[in-house]
């Protein structure tokens, strides 16, 4: 038979082998805890230097998209250009043939006429 205090000293033992192990698990716990967490920030890690990469990229396709659209752009006002000055200068064609035709047509009545063409 155990006496009341001896039933104490082993309770006293008990409590003291889980106060003893509590804080081995606590810490167990909290390493295994701890690994996740450098886990989840090394894939938050990898996953913001694919974005950064993503971005830069992106940028760059964006500058030369825009080196492109200029290039067009220009390409377009010169074609604009050409088509006022090749318009105008079908104009002066037109005046140019009227005037001609007008001429030549005064020649001939001058010439029905028996007169020196002027």
């Amino acid at each position: 038979m155990t006496s009341p205090r001896d039933e104490r000293d082993q309770n006293d033992l008990e409590r003291a082998a889980a106060e003893t192990r509590e804080p081995g698990e606590a810490a167990r716990i909290r390493a295994e805890d701890d690994a996740e967490t450098r886990a989840r920030q090394a894939d938050a890690g990898r996953e913001l230097r694919e974005a950064e990469r993503t971005l830069r990229d992106t940028g760059r396709r964006l500058h030369a998209d825009g080196d492109a659209a200029g290039a067009i752009e220009r390409d377009v006002e010169r074609t604009r250009d050409l088509t006022r000055e090749v318009a105008e200068r079908a104009r002066e064609l037109r005046a140019d043939t009227a005037r001609t035709a007008d001429r030549a047509d005064d020649i001939t009545v001058d010439l029905e006429r028996g007169d020196a063409p002027r």
